[in-house]
């Protein structure tokens, strides 16, 4: 396997995951020192090459399974490294959260197939949301209806808050009889997370690609707990982000995701994911999928984690339970 960004915040979680599991890998990345000084921590080879080197993209995945794409913002990035791994034949998976790379991957389905490779955007996070998605259309008859709330904890990452403004910037987005459609007029929904209800901000999550691709359901709506960050161009400036929460304030609370399916006969069923804090969740949830994969477990072309592995996936991942509601 290689970790692609494996020096950035999320990206060495990945990896030090990868290394807890005894994983073969090696990682990469453009900072020179810093993925010099993650290798030399963790032991394992390393690559140092920008992401739109075709030759050292071809160097690196010449003898690799999977690679995890960890370096965001995905908008730029994602597109060189998928046609590494296309040319390559190597199963591709990133963590990302921005809709457009979920459409990339998706324009990408013939091409995967014919290389026989999966291509999954948004293995992380979504992998327990697709999983709760999955789960939730099996409980009614001819689901018409997905709604789904995201309750965070852990703060924002500063890969996080630069894609926050990708997704911001498309406004409110949902599935609508099969078609996906700006709703201008979109209200917050409250959500039962178990021992609270919380009112929830619509937000385009992905959902409604990625879980439409696993379940089909003609109508998707999603919400998220906080607003994203909304920062000025000089806020943007990577310089002046954080990194990303601690290890210990990520073990300071939980994330938990709230869905609501209704079935075509109007009966409504809830349930809910129980999960560790996202900056933990991602890393064990993208090295479970490349854990499969390494495993000879996956489906060729274009999926999203429900469609390549329902909600069975949620057993790959430590103290993730679902609660039906």
């Amino acid at each position: 396997m290689l970790i692609y960004g494996a020096a950035g915040y999320t990206g060495k979680i990945i990896a030090e995951r990868a290394k807890e599991l005894g994983l073969d890998f090696e990682i990469a990345g453009r900072g020179e020192d810093s993925i010099i000084e993650v290798a030399h921590e963790l032991s394992v080879p390393y690559h140092i090459f920008t992401v739109d080197d075709e030759n050292a993209w071809k160097k690196a995945l010449s003898d690799k399974h999977v690679l995890i794409n960890a370096a965001g913002p995905f908008t730029n990035t994602a597109k060189s490294a998928i046609e590494a791994c296309l040319k390559a034949k190597v199963h591709y998976l990133d963590i990302s959260a921005e809709m457009e790379t979920y459409q990339l991957a998706e324009s990408l389905d013939d091409r995967a197939k014919e290389a026989n490779i999966q291509l999954i955007s948004g293995a992380g996070l979504f992998v327990s949301y697709d999983a709760l998605a999955v789960h939730l259309s099996q409980l009614v008859d001819e689901p018409q209806k997905l709604s789904m709330g995201f309750q965070h904890y852990g703060g924002f990452s500063k890969g996080s808050v630069l894609s926050s403004k990708n997704i911001a910037d498309l406004g409110i987005l949902v599935r609508r009889n099969d078609e996906i459609q700006k709703d201008k007029d979109a209200q917050p929904k409250t959500f039962s997370f178990g021992k609270e209800d919380i009112e929830c901000i619509p937000t385009p999550l992905g959902g409604i690609i990625l879980s439409y691709k696993s379940t089909d359901i003609p109508n998707i709506e999603e919400y998220f707990s906080l607003k994203l960050p909304a920062l000025s161009q000089s806020e943007l400036d990577p310089n002046n982000l954080p990194d990303g929460p601690t290890k210990e304030e990520r073990a300071a609370g939980r994330n938990a995701i709230s869905g609501e399916i209704v079935g075509k006969d109007g009966k409504i069923v809830r349930a809910m994911i129980d999960a560790p804090s996202g900056y933990t969740l991602t890393p064990i949830s993208a090295v479970a999928v490349a854990n499969r994969i390494l495993n000879n477990d996956f489906k060729t072309g274009f999926q999203s984690p429900g469609s390549a592995y329902g909600s069975g996936i949620l057993n790959d991942l430590p103290d993730t339970y679902v609660i039906n509601l």
